[in-house]
């Protein structure tokens, strides 16, 4: 009978296959995270310009708001409403009180 003789194979260029594998998982990763990111930056452009537009709205609504608001408290208007409802303005209780006292 004959002796089986066992061969071993080196496995060469283990490193090298490995430093290979490395550099495709890490280049893959790379144009995932890249491409999620701008998709993720460009929706928060998206974002931030309709919070822009919303801020400006309520901005408009207010200005036009304060002239309302000026518009209703006026001397003459609140004057009239109180003769509308039978006050009547008395001179001697007014009191006039300037910058200073």
């Amino acid at each position: 009978m004959a002796k089986l003789v066992k061969t071993k194979k080196k496995k060469t260029l283990k490193f090298q296959n490995f430093s290979f594998f490395f550099t495709f998982v890490s280049g893959f990763m790379y144009l995932i995270s890249s491409l999620f990111l701008r998709s993720y930056n460009n929706s928060l452009s998206l974002k931030k310009q309709s919070i822009i537009s919303q801020i400006n709205t309520i901005e408009v609504e207010n200005e036009a708001i304060n002239i309302a608001i000026q518009n209703l408290s006026t001397r003459d208007r609140v004057v009239a409403i109180a003769n509308e409802n039978g006050l009547n303005l008395d001179q001697n209780n007014i009191i006039t009180i300037t910058n200073g006292e």
